[in-house]
């Protein structure tokens, strides 16, 4: 069927023996659920997708949901989100630019948030023969695994609210651009709240679920308090032992799982030098 060979002691696998733009049995794509499920991560190198292929084989891992920025979603096919810093012949972005140079995990401030996400690289910046750009994953399992636990204790029942538009407003404004989000924009994407610790509904294990880039504060606690506990927090998100760094090729296809995992860009390229991605996202579930 295909090959797995880990990717990391901690978490992520590289699949091998497949390729992407043919259709598989059954039996493959099950092997393939559970792998996701088993390592967070999935890498398969060497892919050539078309659009229409990368939506196709991501159907087969769930429903697909449209991004909330339109505006930088495939015009053939929607359910694409891009990435990257490409422009048309007029200038304007096709694809939203250093997206996520921060730890988050994907819609986190939506109330589903996504099963996952499957990435497929076409450009990649490369300077002086080394690809620039690579993503930082780290299991947030490992990390609930490793929290003192008087720390575990704490959080296991609190809740955090999640919001998207004062993150995006930031990194717009610090990549020069000037946005203003209307006040209706904002109305279709409230603040929501989610437990703090989630237990993951296919591996049972329980994943810390607050990250830097959308979690606002802790419900029910001081202003000062909440702060002072998220960033206790955040201080293990990002520890070596739990992250995988992925250095990308040109081909790659990467899976991973948004509920046991967070990632972040590494933004170590010039606006000059090109770089695109395509994801899809998988719609979450009501259970996680």
């Amino acid at each position: 069927m295909f090959q797995i060979r880990k990717l990391s002691d901690t978490f992520g696998a590289e699949i091998l023996g497949l390729d992407l733009s043919r259709e598989f049995d059954d039996a493959t794509y099950a092997g393939l659920k559970k792998a996701y499920a088993e390592h967070s991560v999935l890498l398969l190198r060497g892919q050539k997708m078309s659009d229409e292929r990368h939506v196709e084989f991501s159907r087969r891992f769930g429903e697909l949901e449209i991004h909330v920025l339109r505006e930088y979603v495939s015009p053939e096919y929607p359910e694409l989100y891009r990435i990257g810093n490409l422009k048309d012949a007029d200038g304007k972005p096709i694809a939203i630019p250093d997206a996520g140079a921060y730890w988050h995990a994907d819609l986190s401030y939506t109330s589903r948030p996504s099963r996952g996400s499957i990435m497929q690289s076409h450009t990649i910046p490369v300077r002086d023969g080394k690809a620039l750009g690579d993503t930082l994953f780290c299991s947030t399992a490992a990390i609930w695994d490793a929290l003192p636990a008087a720390l575990k204790q704490k959080i296991e029942l609190l809740k955090a609210v999640h919001r998207f538009w004062d993150r995006y407003i930031a990194s717009r404004k610090a990549a020069g651009q000037d946005v203003t989000i209307s006040p209706e924009r904002r109305a279709g994407m409230p603040d929501v709240e989610h437990p703090m610790v989630k237990l993951h509904p296919e591996t049972k294990r329980r994943c810390l679920f607050v990250n830097e880039g959308f979690t606002l504060s802790v419900v029910g606690l001081p202003a000062v308090e909440s702060r002072a506990l998220l960033d206790e927090l955040f201080s293990y998100i990002g520890r070596a032992e739990t992250v995988y760094r992925h250095s990308w090729q040109v081909g790659d296809v990467v899976m991973w799982d948004n509920w046991s995992t967070q990632h972040a860009l590494t933004v170590d390229y010039r606006p000059d030098e090109p770089r695109f991605m395509q994801r899809t996202t998988l719609m979450g579930s009501a259970v996680f």
